[in-house]
C-alpha cells in the first residue's frame, strides 16, 4: 500500500474485534464504520463518546466522511456493474459476520 500500511494488519481488518493488533483508536473508528454500514445498526451515544474522547472534532468529521463515500460507492456501483477490483478480501466467515446486525 502507498500509505505504507501493514498489509498483515489488513488482512486482519475482518476480524478486528478478535486481533490484538489494533489500538484503541482503530478499534473505535472500526466499530463506528460498521454502525454507519450496517443496516440496523446505529451510532450508539456511548461509541460517540468513546470516538470524541479519542478523536478531535475534525477526525470525526473526516472519518465520518470516510466511511460515507465508501458506503457511497458501494451502492453506486452495483446497479451500474462496476466491478470489484480486488480491494475488498472479506471471508466467507467475515462477511456473514459483517451482514448479521449485533445486539
Amino acid at each position: 500500500m502507498q500509505t505504507g500500511a501493514d498489509e498483515d494488519k489488513i488482512q486482519e481488518v475482518p476480524g478486528w474485534r478478535e486481533s490484538r493488533r489494533f489500538s484503541e483508536m482503530e478499534r473505535a473508528a472500526l466499530e463506528y464504520a460498521e454502525a454507519m454500514t450496517i443496516t440496523g445498526q446505529r451510532v450508539s451515544d456511548d461509541l460517540f463518546a468513546r470516538l470524541r474522547s479519542l478523536f478531535d472534532e475534525a477526525q470525526i468529521v473526516e472519518l465520518t466522511a470516510a466511511v460515507a463515500l465508501e458506503n457511497f460507492r458501494s451502492k453506486f456501483n452495483v446497479p451500474l456493474g462496476v466491478e470489484a477490483q480486488g480491494f475488498c478480501l472479506l471471508t466467507p466467515l467475515a462477511r456473514s459476520e459483517v451482514e448479521r446486525p449485533r445486539p
